[in-house]
């Protein structure tokens, strides 16, 4: 009998959960069936080298079906489950419903941005998640640039060089660093503007920047940012921010013409409509062995969860209760457990715990610039720089990916960044549509009497 894996979710943990998978056979044979929305994945650790314009943005994605060509992957949401009759639910784009059956079933659904119902942010911000949010935040900061060269009002040149990150975790700090060096050198292009009309604003509501680094390093990482003239306002909320108008908690209004909006993630809230068993944050319940289970400790059958969207403790930590941070470095390491205990549970084996050591964390802050902490040792700037390329280098999937990324690095070691803003791509049919008039589609007119007719002939009949 042929045994059914499905895999919800296309990211770190999903893909690789799959390749584990399909590299390494259960004893019986077993069809292995991945669920994603989209047709590829995103290593979003390099997300800020995209918005840098290090990375080509293709570079950073993989193309699932090409990765997975012993796995069925199906481009759908996931929008039921039935645990009991091991039965999930997926719909298409087009709204068509598919009822798939699994034996084992694993949860990678990932984490969404996290927002507040803030006034004029869905109208005037984006996020950084995504690699074409990514790529996006690179345009627009480019294309105000260019467009601010020629601009004389002094407030709507003021506007369009300043740019407002809320959120100063690791993921916003290494975008606005990025996207930092990146402006100086395309104002540099410009005889008409200087450096010293840009405006990089960092709001962050703790006390700290960077925490995932440490607290020395968290220190280190908000004077290296104000030695490069980043203004950040630490204890500080974006109450709202309506036309681009970013009205701070103490009160003070900078207008902005980019808002990035990197206040943290949330487990998605998917799973919440699953009727699986949650932590107090949203994250799925499981054990040690990644296996879903409720509060009062009892198992689903079959059912896994790992990466962002699972609470996983943390055996190894002195202080308990503790859960292991969601992170890629995790993400990818739980999905080799996760395809151990799926191939161990088809062939009734026990299941085995996750346990990892962390090798620390470290932060890209542009090129030779950074801070982390290796093995208990903590390094700032080249060495830290240099070993979260190589660190993401390797973790990247597919070698064709590592190896245009390399390829890329090297190019632009020699030739420079690509200063280039494709202002276009926001509404890249405005120039199509300009030029094409508006014609209403003309009738036929044969078919127009025959319509006329029919009703006539009808009404005729009837009273015959």
């Amino acid at each position: 009998m042929t045994q059914r894996i499905i895999i919800l979710g296309g990211g770190s943990a999903g893909l690789t959960a799959a390749l584990e998978l399909q590299k390494r056979r259960p004893p019986q044979s077993a069809s292995i069936t991945l669920v994603d929305q989209s047709p590829y994945y995103t290593y979003q650790p390099f997300l800020p080298e995209v918005a840098g314009g290090h990375i080509a943005p293709r570079d950073v994605t993989v193309q699932l079906r090409k990765a997975l060509r012993k796995t069925s992957v199906i481009e759908a949401g996931v929008t039921g489950l039935d645990s009991a009759a091991k039965k999930v639910t997926v719909t298409t784009a087009d709204g068509r419903e598919q009822v798939l059956a699994y034996d084992q079933l694993v949860v990678a659904l990932g984490a969404v941005t996290r927002t507040f119902p803030t006034p004029g942010l869905a109208e005037n911000g984006v996020g950084f998640k995504s690699v074409e949010e990514a790529q996006y935040v690179r345009d627009r900061i480019l294309g105000n640039i260019s467009e601010a060269a020629s601009v004389t009002d002094a407030a709507t040149r003021r506007k369009l060089l300043t740019v407002v990150f809320v959120g100063g975790g690791y993921t916003g700090v290494e975008a606005m660093a990025e996207l930092d060096d990146a402006a100086k050198a395309a104002v540099d292009q410009f005889p008409t503007l200087s450096r010293d009309e840009l405006r990089f604003v960092l709001v962050e509501a703790l006390d700290r920047v960077a925490p995932e680094v440490g607290p020395e390093l968290s220190k280190w990482t908000l004077g290296h940012l104000r030695g490069r003239g980043i203004d950040v306002r630490l204890g500080t909320t974006m109450p709202s921010c309506v036309d681009g108008d970013v009205v701070l908690s103490d009160g003070e209004t900078i207008p902005a013409g980019t808002i990035v909006w990197t206040a943290g993630v949330k487990p998605n809230p998917v799973v919440a409509d699953l009727g699986l068993p949650l932590g107090p944050k949203g994250h799925v319940n499981v054990s040690a062995t990644l296996q879903v289970e409720t509060e009062q400790g009892e198992k689903l059958d079959g059912v896994w969860a790992l990466g962002d969207v699972a609470q996983v403790p943390n055996l190894l930590a002195e202080k308990q209760p503790a859960y292991y941070p969601p992170n890629a470095q995790n993400a990818v390491r739980q999905a080799v457990t996760v395809a151990d205990n799926v191939i161990a549970a088809l062939s009734g084996a026990p299941a085995s715990e996750y346990r990892h050591e962390s090798l620390g964390t470290v932060a890209s802050y542009g090129i030779g610039k950074g801070a982390g902490v290796l093995k208990g040792v903590s390094v700032t700037n080249v060495p830290a720089w240099l070993a979260h390329r190589g660190y993401h280098l390797y973790a990247m999937p597919t070698l064709n990916r590592k190896w245009r990324i390399l390829t890329g690095w090297i190019t632009n070691f020699f030739g420079g960044r690509d200063q280039t803003p494709l202002v276009g791509l926001k509404d890249p049919r405005a120039g199509f549509l300009k030029v094409t008039p508006v014609v209403e589609p003309k009738s036929d007119p044969a078919t127009e009497a025959k319509s006329a007719a029919k009703p006539a002939t009808k009404a005729g009949a009837a009273k015959k």
